[in-house]
């Protein structure tokens, strides 16, 4: 069984196009800070605990 492949005009194989690359700034901004955050608490917490024992 034989397949079917896309030709252009000039006989060509269409040439294959990579997708466009998403702007990831704002996501590493995002998990940055919800990263400080969590290491603020922890310290936080951690600190609490050295003071009362």
């Amino acid at each position: 069984m034989e397949t079917q492949h896309s030709v252009n005009r000039e006989g060509k194989m269409p040439e294959q196009t990579q997708p466009q690359q998403e702007n990831l700034k704002g996501t590493l901004a995002s998990v940055l800070i919800v990263g400080a955050v969590i290491l603020l608490s922890w310290f936080g917490i951690f600190g609490l605990f050295l003071d009362r024992a």
